[in-house]
């Protein structure tokens, strides 16, 4: 695998001190007082944000309570193992202090590790309209329109372009859209009915224009929930698909989700009811195959529940019994017989995963499942 990976980079022009990957998941800082550690050279960092560039299962995670500062790196992005490579902040991640700016700042410059907005979006308006103001009323931005138009078109592509404002204010590398019609989250832009997705085709279409894969900027456009839900025609939007599955047992589950997952997302057959007809203005510029959606399928384990254990008892596909998130690390979709590479692992809450007992490094569950999928990390 060393061989293999080193070849590849070396044919992007990137030269990789493989010297150096087996520090990639240790803890980046060994004094937590010490918020430079000179034992690792820039060399070093070169060959770790080279790295991330490259085509490799990522990981990633929910990372909550952050705070940026203090003398444990519990609750600073500068904790995670280096060779995360993108995060979704989960809860404080609007009115940022000093602290939080240099944090991501840093480990953004220095590691090539992403921080994302995350929020659950159900109707327009959600976690962006200022106390005390009347959502119809605030997103249409005091503009009057006359007949004909449709006044919650106008306020949900507002809405999409604040949540994009945003994200450019404070320097986030995307946006996580939690999608969740289903799990009580059910509002006037995320509906489970293929025929009321009207809105949620103008929301993510309108954000797919600054972010994500059809933007032509650098920023992560990403849904987590129900990817086997979502309109099918937005697959394109999305850089990533990341599957809450939670308390998985085994190898068959996560087939069956990746499974509905492309059932949804790719093209349907016409005629059937999920055809969204040519001469449509959401008709996608082109379907995703089923192997483009297993690259970007990205499966979690929940540690608000199993930080302590590495997850549940989870079987393979030939009966060996293991933690949840190392069999989510071992397990590798096959599409049309064949096997390829999916998106990634990642855990939800991961920050309870610093200190686990037993263990002296930090994070000692997300290390092995970056190692399983990436053998030249360490």
């Amino acid at each position: 695998m060393k061989t293999i990976l080193k070849s590849f980079l070396m044919f992007l022009g990137v030269t990789i001190a493989f010297s150096s990957c087996s520090d990639w998941t240790e803890t980046e800082i060994k004094d937590p007082e010490n918020l430079t550690d000179a034992q690792k050279t820039e060399e070093y960092y070169e060959n770790l944000r080279a790295y991330k560039k490259t085509d490799h299962p990522v990981a990633f995670g929910w990372f909550g309570e952050w705070v940026g500062s203090g003398a444990s790196l519990e609750h600073s992005l500068r904790g995670l193992p280096d060779s995360v490579d993108f995060v979704s902040i989960w809860g404080n991640w609007k009115n940022l202090d000093e602290a939080r700016i240099a944090d991501k700042k840093y480990v953004k410059e220095v590691k090539g590790t992403r921080a994302l907005v995350c929020f659950i979006v159900d109707n327009y308006g959600t976690q962006l309209t200022p106390e005390g103001e009347t959502p119809a009323d605030f997103w249409l931005f005091g503009q009057t329109y006359g007949e004909g138009v449709d006044l919650d078109s106008v306020r949900v592509a507002n809405y999409a372009n604040a949540i994009c404002d945003t994200i450019d204010k404070y320097d986030y590398d995307g946006f996580d859209y939690d999608y969740e019609p289903n799990f009580g989250h059910s509002g006037n832009i995320s509906k489970s009915a293929f025929s009321q997705k009207k809105y949620e085709r103008i929301f993510v279409r309108t954000l797919a224009k600054r972010l994500g894969p059809l933007s032509g900027t650098d920023k992560l456009l990403v849904m987590d929930g129900e990817p086997q839900t979502i309109a099918g025609d937005l697959g394109e939007c999305f850089d990533y698909f990341i599957v809450q599955a939670y308390a998985c047992t085994s190898a068959s589950n996560l087939d069956n989700r990746i499974a509905a997952a492309i059932s949804n997302l790719t093209q349907p057959a016409e005629g059937t009811s999920k055809y969204l007809s040519p001469d449509s203005p959401f008709y996608p510029s082109r379907y995703l195959t089923a192997e483009e959606i297993a690259r970007k399928y990205i499966v979690t384990e929940n540690f608000e529940s199993y930080a302590a254990t590495g997850g549940v008892t989870f079987s393979d596909r030939n009966g060996n019994v293991m933690r949840s998130l190392e069999g989510m690390a071992r397990w590798q979709p096959i599409i049309n017989g064949r096997t390829v590479q999916k998106g990634g692992i990642g855990t939800y809450r991961m920050q309870l995963e610093y200190k686990v007992s037993g263990f002296d490094e930090t994070y000692p569950y997300l290390r092995k499942g970056i190692h399983i999928m990436n053998p030249v990390i360490k």
